[in-house]
């Protein structure tokens, strides 16, 4: 602990210098696993609590070793304390490393809560900007993600136009008056036939959309949640297959809500609300997150990079979502016969619950 404390003084002074990376020591990672150590692999080890690396100190002489994360513990340094407590931004002499433990060969371990590379800075870095010795490729600056969103929306666009004509659904059907209408009679047909081509065609388009939505926040919101780790890549097409994984996650959500809906609103007496309730529910998600991810898109293509801003995005899928509470109990209080009690109960079991299971999935 003192020996932490000290180093952590010592390079109080370099804090407000800036540090360019030379290094980025993630390929170097290792966990210790039955008895013996092996390289550290996203698949299968992501969310560990604790990662280690070697350093040869003698090939970074002036340099510095930086560790970065919101979640980082304890950092180790031949199995003895280097710093321990909130260690969000540690920078560490690496020469003032050896001298301290009397070796040029250094095991650093890295204590941290669900450590993931997107979560986890390792790197070796210098107050000088470039280094040409280590530095042998300058690569252009990586767009695969403005290219991801860009195709994304031009993509959705063109599905929407597809299942539009091929359902010959008009374009009524995504005003906002239809889901505060009176007359629960309209549209009968797509009430009562939930499993048509039509609404599965929706339920797809609902899925795609709401995925792209949250791809995009996911990469922009860091560690602050640990579902948007597991749906970040770093290439084009990892991030197509990631948009694709999420999107089939969702669409078994929503068949999952739908056969909830239909059992309890038969174990509830409410089965004639049963396509109102899924329909409708499917409209305020299609115009809700279509007009949110306009706004984000414009948003992202400003550029916006504040992450503040994506966290408000995040909370305001949630808010559209429990709005649909609200609508819903307007609908179901007018049915009579039915106590205060019976209506709150059916909406808990279909509605409430579900909710509260996503919020907790996503804000996990």
């Amino acid at each position: 602990m003192i020996l932490g404390i000290a180093l952590s003084g010592l390079l109080s002074s370099f804090s407000a210098e800036e540090l360019y990376v030379v290094v980025d020591l993630q390929t170097e990672w290792l966990v210790f696993d039955d008895g013996e150590y092996r390289p550290y692999t996203k698949q299968v080890d992501a969310g560990v609590d604790v990662i280690y690396f070697r350093l040869d100190v003698n090939r970074h002489k002036g340099r510095y070793l930086q560790i970065a994360g919101k979640y980082t513990s304890a950092i180790f340094v031949n199995g003895k304390l280097l710093a321990s407590g909130k260690l969000e931004d540690g920078r560490y002499s690496m020469d003032s490393l050896r001298d301290e433990f009397f070796s040029s060969t250094l095991l650093i371990g890295v204590y941290a809560e669900n450590i993931y590379p997107e979560n986890l800075k390792t790197v070796i870095a210098s107050t000088r900007k470039l280094e040409h010795v280590e530095i042998t490729d300058v690569q252009r600056p990586r767009t695969y993600f403005h290219d991801f969103v860009v195709s994304g929306i031009i993509s959705l666009f063109i599905l929407l136009i597809i299942v539009t004509q091929l359902t010959k659904v008009p374009l009524s059907f995504f005003f906002w008056r239809r889901i505060f209408s009176v007359h629960e009679s309209e549209e009968a047909q797509m009430y009562t036939r939930l499993a048509s081509t039509t609404n599965i065609l929706f339920y797809i388009f609902s899925s795609l959309i709401i995925a792209y939505y949250l791809m995009i926040i996911f990469h922009f919101t860091g560690d602050r949640f640990q579902v948007a780790l597991e749906f970040r890549s770093e290439s084009y097409f990892g991030t197509i297959l990631k948009w694709g994984k999420l999107s089939t996650y969702l669409l078994i959500a929503f068949f999952v809500k739908i056969g909830l809906v239909m059992a309890f609103s038969r174990m509830f007496g409410m089965g004639d609300f049963f396509g109102f309730q899924v329909i409708n529910w499917m409209r305020l998600v299609l115009v809700a997150f279509g007009t949110l991810t306009l706004i984000l898109v414009v948003y992202f293509l400003s550029p916006g990079i504040r992450e503040s801003v994506y966290i408000v995005f995040f909370w305001f899928l949630v808010l559209a979502l429990s709005s649909w509470l609200i609508i819903l109990f307007t609908k179901v209080a007018r049915r009579p016969g039915f106590t205060l009690f019976h209506i709150f109960s059916y909406l808990c079991a279909t509605e409430v619950i579900p909710l509260l299971i996503s919020i907790k999935l996503l804000f996990h």
